[in-house]
Parts: C-alpha cells; sequence; structure tokens
C-alpha cells in the first residue's frame, strides 16, 4: 500500500538519455518498492541531441509523468518528429497543379520563376537568422541564470502547481543538473509546504566549469545559499562533493546525505554481447566527450604503441558510442584522420541503451575518460558504476580522486592520468599484454565478499536510501506536529 507521494523534479529525464538520466530514472523505477508513489516533473522533449525512447519501458505502469514545454529562444539543430509530422500533414496532399507548385511547371531542370525569386529573399533571411543566434549565443551566458533551461521554468511552476494541488505531494525531490530543477522545487515547496530534497549530481558554485563572469557568479552564489538554506535536506554523490557543501554553508545545510551513483543489477539480465571483432582487442567508450574530456592523447599513446611494434595494429579496435564530437567541432574526428587510425576506430553515434550494454559487454576493456580540470578528481563518472556492472576490465584515464580510488579498491582496471601521455601508453599496453597473453582480458577479480561490498552503489539500495531519508523528514515533522504535514 502506497501511503506517501513523490513528486521528482529533473530536465532530463527519458525519453532523452544521455549520463545525466539514470539517477532520476532509476529512483523513479524503484521508489514504489518502499512505498512511495512517484510522479515525475519533467521537460517535453521536442528536441534533443540524445533521445532513447527504450529507456521509458523500465518504469513501473504506476509512475506519472508530466512534461512541460520549454521557451526555445534559439532554434535547436534538427527537427522533431512533431514538427517533421506537421510538415508532411500541410504539403503531403497538395495537389500537383497547385499554384503554391510552381516548380512543377517550370521546365525541366531549371529553376521555376518562384525559385529565382524565393533565393535571394531565402539567402537574406538565412543570413540574419545566422547573425541573430550568433548574437543569442554571445548574450546568452548573461541572460540566461543559473542556466539554459531557466527557460523551461515558466511552465514547469504552472505545470508543478497544478500537480501539488492534485496529488497531494508529501515531498519534493529535485535532482540537479539543471540548477534550474532546484529554483522550481524552492518556489513549489514554499508555496505549498511540503517536504523537500535537494539533490545534487554535481557541485553548483563549486563547479569545475563556471561562466567566469563576476556578477553572475556572485548572483548564483546567493540563489545556492537560498537552495541550501530552504531545502530540508541536500544529498550528493560523493563523499568530497559533501565535504565541500559542509565547508562551504556550514550550519546553512539541515541535514547532509551521501547517496551515491551506481548501476542497476536487471539492466544486465539477459544481455546479449556483442562480439564486434572476434580475435581483436577491443576497447569501448560509451559516454559524450568534449574539449576538457577527449580521447585524443590516447590515440596518439595507442598510435606510438603501433609505431614502437609493441602492439600490432591487426589487433586493435576501439569504439565510441555517444558523442564523439559535438556538432560543429571536428578535432576527435581529425585527429583519427591525422594519426592515420581511420581503420582501427569506429565512430557508432547514440546506441539505445541496450544496444550500449551489449557493446560494453562483449568488449576486452572498457574506456573511462575524465576531465582533465585540475579538480575532476572529486567527481565520480556515473559511466564507472555502469562498467563496475559489466565487470570488463577498465581503462581510466581519470584525475586522481574517488573515481580512481574506488577502481584500486575493487581492482577494477588500469588508472592514469588524462594528461600524462606515457603513463597512458603504459595503462593500455598492460590491458593489452593481458589480453595477448591470456587469450581473452576476463572479468575484474571478484572475491566472495565482492557483492555485499558494491551494495551502496545499486540503484535499487540508493532508491531505499532516499525513501528512509524522505520517511524520515515526513516523520520528524509529524511527530513535531507540523501543520503542513
Amino acid at each position: 500500500m502506497k501511503t506517501r507521494s513523490v513528486l521528482l523534479i529533473c530536465y532530463y529525464f527519458p525519453p532523452i538519455g544521455g549520463g545525466g538520466v539514470p539517477r532520476a530514472l532509476k529512483m523513479a523505477k524503484y521508489l514504489g518498492d518502499f512505498g512511495w508513489d512517484v510522479h515525475v516533473l519533467t521537460v517535453d522533449p521536442v528536441y534533443h541531441a540524445t533521445l532513447d525512447p527504450t529507456l521509458l519501458a523500465q518504469l513501473p505502469a504506476d509512475v506519472r509523468i508530466h512534461r512541460a514545454r520549454e521557451l526555445q529562444i534559439i532554434p535547436r539543430r534538427g527537427a522533431s518528429p512533431e514538427t517533421t509530422a506537421s510538415a508532411k500533414k500541410k504539403t503531403g496532399n497538395r495537389p500537383a497543379g497547385d499554384s503554391q507548385s510552381a516548380s512543377a511547371q517550370a521546365p525541366k531542370g531549371q529553376p521555376s520563376a518562384a525559385e529565382v525569386q524565393a533565393a535571394p529573399r531565402s539567402s537574406l533571411t538565412s543570413q540574419i537568422k545566422q547573425q541573430v543566434v550568433g548574437l543569442l549565443k554571445k548574450v546568452k551566458p548573461y541572460l540566461l541564470i543559473p542556466d539554459d533551461q531557466i527557460l523551461w521554468m515558466p511552465q514547469a511552476l504552472k505545470l508543478g502547481r497544478e500537480i501539488m494541488r492534485r496529488e497531494k505531494i508529501d515531498v519534493i525531490f529535485s535532482t540537479s543538473g539543471p540548477v534550474t530543477n532546484h529554483l522550481i522545487a524552492k518556489r513549489l515547496a514554499g508555496e505549498f509546504g511540503c517536504k523537500w530534497v535537494a539533490d545534487f549530481r554535481d557541485p553548483w558554485t563549486q563547479n569545475m566549469h563556471t561562466s567566469g563572469i563576476a556578477w553572475r557568479e556572485r548572483l548564483e552564489e546567493r540563489m545556492e545559499e537560498s537552495v541550501m538554506a530552504q531545502a530540508d535536506a541536500i544529498t550528493t554523490v560523493t563523499a568530497t562533493f559533501a565535504e565541500n557543501f559542509r565547508a562551504k554553508h556550514g550550519s546553512r545545510v539541515r541535514r547532509m546525505e551521501l547517496i551515491y551513483n551506481g548501476f542497476d543489477q536487471e539492466d544486465f539480465i539477459g544481455l546479449t554481447p556483442e562480439h564486434a571483432a572476434p580475435g581483436k582487442f577491443h576497447a569501448v567508450y560509451a559516454g559524450i566527450l568534449y574539449q576538457k574530456r577527449n580521447p585524443r592523447l590516447l590515440l596518439q599513446a595507442i598510435q606510438e604503441l603501433i609505431e614502437e611494434g609493441k602492439v600490432e595494429r591487426e589487433d586493435l579496435l576501439l569504439s565510441f558510442a555517444g558523442v564523439f564530437d559535438y556538432p560543429g567541432y571536428s578535432e576527435n574526428r581529425d585527429c583519427v584522420e591525422a594519426l592515420g587510425l581511420g581503420d582501427i576506430v569506429r565512430v557508432l553515434g547514440n546506441l539505445p541503451h541496450k544496444e550500449a550494454l551489449g557493446l560494453m559487454k562483449g568488449a576486452d576493456a572498457l574506456l573511462l575518460i575524465g576531465d582533465v580540470s585540475p579538480d575532476a578528481g572529486a567527481y565520480i563518472p556515473g559511466k564507472l558504476y555502469e562498467y563496475m556492472g559489466i565487470g570488463k576490465p577498465i581503462l581510466a584515464l581519470n584525475k586522481a580522486g574517488e573515481a580512481t580510488g574506488i577502481i584500486e579498491t575493487f581492482r577494477l582496471g588500469q588508472v592514469a592520468d588524462p594528461e600524462d601521455k606515457d603513463a597512458i601508453k603504459q595503462a593500455y599496453y598492460r590491458l593489452y599484454r593481458e589480453w595477448k597473453e591470456q587469450g581473452q582480458t576476463g572479468s575484474a577479480e571478484r572475491d566472495a565478499t565482492f557483492s555485499e561490498r558494491v551494495k551502496p552503489y545499486e540503484r535499487r539500495e540508493q532508491a531505499r536510501q532516499l525513501a528512509e531519508l524522505m520517511e524520515e523528514l515526513l516523520s520528524s515533522a509529524e511527530r513535531a506536529g507540523d501543520p503542513t504535514i
């Protein structure tokens, strides 16, 4: 019998895929097992770069998803399925001789009069549009604060108020990024007097990715302070994050809890490994790459190992699933071409989650490529936990910190500084030699206590921890005679 109700506020939620999605998805999946009626307030994903509708199949039927539209001031690349369908509906039934189809009446191979007249106008419109978009991109950091998703807030608040009134929500759980989620939760919790847990998958003002705009950063400091002061509990995903929050905000934080990210055992049930190239040492990366997190030094290291004769070129295969280069950028592809590694590097693009897991399961090594920022060691990439569940050896190019500590503690693979090419060469070569000598790499070492030791990293256990925390907040308020409960 579900006696409590929770509203999860999370911009990133299926059918959107990617690294920021699993925490909210798995909480929504498992909280019902612990007596909670789950509602999700998320964005209506008209268009997004990493859509994976298959993720929705993981949710129980009684999880209710509420979607609010987001205002767009900068057009996004691509068209939504809805827009495409609408265009087809408008043009698909037009008669061949319709006056709007002047091009159909022009001589074959020659532009119609309408096309000749429209071309300069179209070109001018396109130029103006590009200039406007370029200007908007430049001013965006000064207008969209604390993040781009602030444009989602008006409609999210409107829909959120309807949900709060209709569903009698007991607790709000907001998870960031984006931190706009917390501003929405703060307003709703204040208006309706319910308990609120603010979850930080990454730091806010202590983040390694900041705007560099002094007045904006001061404003965000005040925003963060207000969230810390109002939330009934703060949860975060690493011990370092928790320590930094306590050091900065002190007694302003009412309660701080560490709930790790993790892996879901159910994701690996009946998983079919994809053996892309039997007989090759196949290393796989699944995720997003960008300027401060890129594979270029690894590719250089591998190219040097080939030249030195330490590894055999015909033995090697590297597969990259996800975002290899963001639209408009080509540094990683250019590097592959410049190094002459096109025959051993596969760029697969975005894959459905189950397909990506099969790719990982069939690999000989899993690549974990971290950021090169000095404080990157404080972060634990969510991909690490998924790799832990897969059980294949990991090549982690990460700054020393909690993530590398987990890999070393559980003997999950090799670690190297992402800016040290020699260390990368040695780590890759060790995994290659193990594969060469054994004929297969096997799984990471797992003794009899492994399952118990990794229990805090299992998604269902994390949902139990959150359910327990929310129950404690409500019970304490009830004992204190809080009239809002």
